[in-house]
């Protein structure tokens, strides 16, 4: 994650961080991220949910919809993945992935599944 010394951690609720990445979920539903992947240009309002692998972060929306950066070939890319009616999200080291409401699961990464 690196130098947060410019980030504003106060009224953190809940915090994940990688390899080279981390965010922090804030109280108001806000998040915070920075590192090598800071999501620059990344909507972080409404979140529920965040978590962080090797080299991308995934957060969830409050209306079930997720947002992911970092790595494009670790996580980063979400332009062909359907993430909405998201229910879990989870990142490991070089992939993520998302469980949604009517059971099924869909990942992206390195090592793709969807």
């Amino acid at each position: 994650g690196g130098d947060a010394s410019d980030v504003d951690l106060t009224d953190v609720a809940d915090i994940s961080c990688g390899w080279h990445a981390c965010v922090a979920r804030k109280n108001d539903g806000t998040a915070v991220a920075w590192g090598w992947f800071n999501a620059t240009g990344v909507d972080l309002t409404d979140i529920a949910d965040i978590s962080c692998g090797g080299n991308a972060c995934v957060a969830r929306r409050n209306d079930g919809t997720a947002v992911a950066w970092g790595n494009n070939q670790n996580g980063g890319d979400v332009s062909d993945v359907d993430l909405t009616d998201v229910a879990d999200i989870s990142c490991g080291s070089t992939m993520c992935v998302a469980r949604k409401n009517d059971s099924t699961a869909v990942s992206w990464g390195w090592f793709n599944a969807t």
